[in-house]
């Protein structure tokens, strides 16, 4: 026989009685098992916690009864819901035998044996899956008694949604575990993990925000561990890491040990490296070799008068023109049109073909008979030389074209009123609260997001190139941005010279309205965006 009542278990395991009944129908006898349980604290906002003092059966909680053979048992909670019925026809559990029962019933593996797994989830605080044995001889009145401790973690962080924390530890905290005694009311877990099972690590998930304070528990075996490392990861992808801790942290059976951290000691920080984007893009290149990459965290800029290279602070910045353009130095806003002004002291962010070694390149042919990536140079924000570069336009076209589902994975969109195209990352979902992206490229509106909404998708790996025209004409109306050329049998050159007068400078899009497309674009000088990635690996 099985049985198995999935509930969210709280750290308060409160004693709570489930009633006995007995029926017969058609000649079949009902066996009815009655359950109670150990209290673990006084944690009073688990879920299973009715009114803060008792345990309350929830709809569906499921236990593993063993007898012989095993099976699954549902609860029915009754009113009060401290009570609840585990009822089978099978003729196994007849009579008043010897039964050995566990929950959560998808937590054990045999009659004497318990997985602990290395994912927990958490929802609203509660502990949930607190795994109990109980044992009964001549009696179906089950009494459950808790295997595991509780860590109560703590944190006080105003305006954070965590999203999970692991949790490590100098010795295994998960795996299969022997079950010792289990043929008496005094149970208790093998302090160590089966041989081959377990790690030393077990995450929590959840999705929930922290306001004043905020409690997230997790369940541990019995015992001394050093080394606690927590890994708190925040809904925009920021991590704060605490520890290895210097002493040592006592789990107890049935007890909890409580772990607070405050606002000061909270400090979460990007896990990737200055300047990238969390999305993950593979891309496939002119010599059918495979790599994924991440964008540059904005649009390339550099300013003449100290030879500065940034990225732009935000995705949906760009300088434009006089008028249009949301990009400003020292309150005067950065124009395009003045890249040749001796004393210009703004940003520029519109490039000839290959002009890392000469952003400033004039409209003169001999100045671009070389592509120089841009990435060659060392760029504020973005770390050290020769960290970034250029995409092909095989890659470009692979990304909008020939990945799996590509056509699903992009869109116009106006960003903080920026025109602009979404691009998605390989793996992507969609935050809460955020609707589909519409891919039909019928127009800027088919997506909407301010400052807020884009701050959800950028943390969930969402790239938006605006579109910052071309020279300086249409902007806010198309977005062609440079890729690199490449010569035969080599997949990323340095110098690559070109014997077409006419230039064959390419470009990956322009994204008017409904039109997304690769093709080259006839002069090198005319002035396009520059988005960099970095190579994953």
């Amino acid at each position: 026989m099985k049985c198995r009542f999935l509930s969210f278990v709280s750290v308060a395991l409160l004693a709570g009685l489930v009633c006995f009944t007995s029926c017969k129908k058609e000649e079949q006898v009902v066996a009815t098992f009655t359950a109670s349980m150990e209290d673990c604290g006084d944690v009073r906002n688990a879920k299973t916690v009715l009114s803060g003092t008792a345990l309350q059966w929830v709809e569906g909680d499921e236990i593993k009864i063993h007898s012989g053979t095993s099976a699954v048992f549902t609860a029915t909670p009754l009113d009060p819901a401290t009570t609840a019925t585990f009822a089978t026809t099978d003729g196994n559990f007849a009579d008043a035998g010897s039964y050995v029962a566990y929950y959560p019933a998808d937590n054990n593996l045999n009659q004497s044996t318990v997985r602990l797994p290395a994912t927990q989830e958490s929802e609203d605080g509660s502990l949930i899956g607190f795994p109990m044995h109980a044992y009964a001889n001549g009696s179906k009145n089950l009494q459950f008694r808790n295997l595991c401790g509780v860590l109560k973690v703590n944190l006080q962080k105003t305006g954070v949604t965590v999203t999970s924390i692991r949790l490590t530890m100098g010795s295994p905290i998960n795996g299969d575990y022997t079950v010792n005694d289990m043929l008496s009311n005094q149970a208790t877990l093998s302090s160590t993990p089966i041989s081959g099972t377990g790690s030393n690590t077990t995450t929590l998930v959840c999705n929930q925000s922290i306001n004043t304070a905020h409690d997230f528990y997790i369940y541990l075996p019995a015992g001394t561990y050093s080394g606690l490392t927590l890994e708190i990861t925040a809904s925009d992808g920021f991590v704060c890491t605490k520890g290895p801790a210097t002493g040592s942290v006592v789990i107890e059976r049935s007890k909890y040990s409580t772990l607070t951290l405050g606002g000061n000691d909270l400090v979460f920080v990007s896990p990737y490296p200055e300047g990238v984007l969390p999305g993950v893009f593979t891309v496939v290149n002119e010599n059918n070799v495979t790599c994924t990459v991440h964008f540059s965290k904005g649009n390339l800029q550099y300013k003449a008068s100290t030879t500065t290279w940034r990225f732009a602070d935000h995705q949906y910045d760009f300088v434009g023109d006089d008028t249009y353009g949301n990009v400003y130095e020292n309150g005067v806003k950065s124009d395009n049109t003045r890249i040749g002004e001796n004393r210009y002291t703004g940003w520029i962010d519109l490039f000839g073909w290959g002009t890392g070694n000469n952003p400033t390149a004039s409209s003169r042919f001999d100045d671009y008979s070389h592509f120089v990536d841009w990435g060659v140079n060392t760029i504020t924000g973005g770390g050290a030389a020769n960290t970034w570069r250029t995409l092909s336009v095989v890659e470009w076209d692979y990304i909008f074209v020939n990945r799996p589902n590509a056509s699903s994975k992009r869109g116009l969109a106006t960003v903080d009123e920026v025109h602009g195209l979404v691009l998605l990352p390989d793996n992507w979902t969609m935050p809460n609260g955020i609707t589909s992206l519409n891919t039909t490229l019928s127009d800027w509106t088919d997506n909407e997001y301010d400052v807020s909404q884009w701050a959800q998708m950028e943390a969930s790996g969402a790239v938006f190139l605006p579109a910052s025209g071309q020279g300086s004409g249409q902007i806010g109306e198309v977005g062609p941005y440079w890729s690199y050329i490449s010569a035969e049998g080599n997949d990323h050159p340095q110098d690559y010279e070109y014997t077409d007068n006419d230039g064959i400078g390419l470009r990956f899009a322009t994204f008017n309205i409904g039109l997304v497309a690769t093709g080259y674009i006839g002069w090198p000088s005319l002035r396009l965006s520059v988005r960099l990635v970095r190579n994953e690996n």
